[in-house]
């Protein structure tokens, strides 16, 4: 490892895994800056933070001189990424991805046309005339569904059952798309298997397998993660059939460096490749990497950020020591109505119960943050990380969490939304 002692990293985007990010410069002697146009938690850990614009170029490039920056942390915001990545590079510090490789794999239809290319079956897709959107499906091809071509969380997602119903799903993701691009196929079956790879030095590495179980907002028609559970059952299956063909795929676009997930629904025997991340997913997965693969992506992304070394392996464990070793781990996002969040009541409770089985409840929501009826995994207030032996044991680390967690908002009521049903 390198003598990080007195180096200058600079912090952008989001906020929701500061304490982490603190706990990596205190271990490692970094010191931090965070730049951005609002005032954000991130602003409570940093050694120095400045208002300004991190996505406008003109603005960053002088910036990273006059502040003496050795390294940028980009993390997991789409929009910071996709404008930060360019910059970083134009100025030579290290940046795990180039402008390019974030909008192929960024955009769904470039990235099934990059796994059509490597024969990697994708769901069947329609082109859409936004002169005669009706006539756009054959009646015989519903359901379909309709989606963003730049979106992600099942934002400005629906199911559509006949040509009205698709005029209206359009719109619904035009309005969320930031180019007004969408993308309609085929709908199939929306539960499936999310895969992780992490790159070092341009070389491939299978990291985890995670079976996703999904559950509908009625209202919305939308699909959205209820559950995630590790490893998946068709883990080798999967990776007999496509890590070959995956490995190639991220060859040719020159990946080297940092952290994909790939979502893959299966229907009956087929697999359909959905969508791939290059970032960190909204489940915060490196807690589960780092269970099953003893990978601390947090760590490796932000040592090569400010040092530029590529290492994978050697970080200490983000899993805490009384945590039951070498058993199957599960993630469950808690799902909320829409309301202003007051209060918080049986996390506490919950964890002492599992004390060698509760690795960590992140938050994707606060105290005073209002949960919008958005019908996507933007209802997620927090989500509950734990280990288990058997399926029998998961249930039930599921049901007394929903019997024991509540939400309450400004009119007093529990908005905990328990769409999964066991």
């Amino acid at each position: 490892m390198q003598n990080l002692k007195g180096k200058r990293l600079l912090i952008l985007g989001s906020s929701v895994w500061k304490d982490l990010i603190r706990s990596f410069a205190d271990e490692y002697g970094v010191y931090l800056i965070f730049a951005g146009l609002y005032p954000a938690p991130l602003d409570d850990i940093a050694d120095e933070y400045y208002r300004v614009d991190t996505t406008d170029r003109d603005i960053m490039i002088p910036f990273i001189k006059e502040h003496n920056i050795e390294g940028v942390y980009m993390g997991g915001s789409e929009f910071i990424i996709s404008h930060a990545c360019e910059w970083i590079n134009e100025v030579g510090l290290p940046c795990y991805c180039r402008k390019e490789q974030w909008e192929i794999l960024q955009n769904k239809d470039l990235f099934k046309d990059l796994c059509i290319k490597f024969d990697l079956p994708v769901v069947p897709r329609f082109v859409i005339d936004i002169n005669n959107i009706a006539s756009s499906v054959p009646e015989n091809s519903y359901p379909v569904i309709t989606k963003p071509t730049d979106g992600s969380g099942s934002n400005g997602f629906s199911v559509c059952h006949n040509s009205n119903e698709l005029i209206k799903g359009y719109k619904i993701a035009a309005d969320v798309s930031p180019t007004q691009s969408v993308i309609c196929e085929k709908f199939v079956n929306n539960s499936g298997i999310v895969v992780f790879y992490s790159f070092s030095e341009g070389k491939m590495h299978f990291v985890l397998s995670e079976d996703k179980i999904p559950v509908k907002y009625e209202k919305q028609g939308s699909y959205v993660a209820g559950l995630f559970t590790c490893p998946s059952i068709i883990e080798k299956e999967f990776r007999e059939r496509y890590d070959t063909k995956l490995s190639l795929l991220f060859s040719s676009i020159g990946i080297k460096e940092g952290t994909v997930w790939i979502e893959v629904f299966r229907d009956g025997d087929e697999f359909y490749f959905n969508e791939v991340g290059y970032r960190y997913g909204g489940s915060f997965s490196f807690y589960s990497v780092d269970y099953m693969s003893e990978v601390n992506q947090f760590y490796a992304d932000l040592y090569y950020a400010v040092s530029g070394d590529s290492k994978l392996f050697g970080f200490h464990s983000l899993i805490p020591k009384e945590i039951s070793k070498g058993i199957n781990y599960c993630i469950y996002p808690v799902h909320c109505n829409s309301g202003k969040i007051i209060e918080e009541r049986g996390v506490d409770i919950i964890k002492s119960k599992f004390t060698d089985q509760i690795v960590v409840v992140p938050h994707q929501k606060e105290i005073g943050d209002t949960i919008d009826d958005t019908g996507s995994f933007g209802q997620v207030i927090c989500l509950f990380h734990f280990v288990y032996s058997t399926i029998e044991e998961c249930h039930n680390i599921i049901r007394y969490i929903q019997d024991t967690y509540e939400v309450i908002d400004e009119n007093g009521c529990n908005i905990v939304n328990n769409k999964l049903l066991l």
